[in-house]
């Protein structure tokens, strides 16, 4: 791994780790399956399950974002990595896809990616809280507030009641506390 690797790598822990800004996503699909009156599945099962499903339809978006979101909660980045990026050469609208794409990204420490999959969001939704959030967050980490405030602004008019405005919100009130 270069230098300029590991030092981006260093930087994102010590951002996302030591009070840095961390960046959201959406809930995952279908949302929580307990409450549903379901049992969770276990992820390793899981995994087998869509895997299978994958082989029948490779370009099977909800399948290869779910597999994605399993293999980035074990760790497996670049594997979380490489199926987002087939969900988007098989179908670049999907705003879901691209807010975790863009989370991967920036745990990875390649948050030039991270900033392009959030503006990606945007330009498909251009209020949408969730990117507004992280790219505030982006730029807070970059050590630039008025750009970040102004983000979470948006995100805190367009959101309303979201998780993301909400996030904003305090975002924005640490922000005016650290002045």
């Amino acid at each position: 791994m270069s230098k300029g690797r590991v030092l981006a790598a260093l930087t994102a822990a010590l951002l996302i780790g030591g009070g840095g800004w961390r960046l959201t996503h959406p809930p995952k699909p279908g949302g929580d399956v307990a409450s549903q009156g379901r049992q969770p599945m276990n992820a390793a099962h899981e995994k087998v399950f869509l895997n299978e499903q994958l082989r029948r339809d490779p370009t099977h978006t909800p399948i290869l974002l779910r597999l994605a979101q399993i293999e980035r909660s074990e760790g497996d980045l670049q594997g979380a990595r490489k199926h987002l990026e087939q969900a988007l050469v098989n179908d670049r609208k999907q705003v879901d896809v691209h807010l975790e794409l863009g989370l991967v990204c920036w745990e990875l420490g390649d948050f030039a990616a991270a900033e392009e999959q959030n503006r990606a969001v945007l330009r498909l939704d251009p209020g949408q809280a969730d990117a507004l959030y992280n790219l505030g967050a982006i730029y807070a980490n970059r050590g630039d507030a008025k750009q970040a405030r102004d983000f979470w602004a948006i995100a805190v008019r367009t959101g309303r009641n979201s998780d993301a405005a909400e996030k904003s919100k305090r975002a924005i009130e640490r922000l005016e506390a650290m002045r």
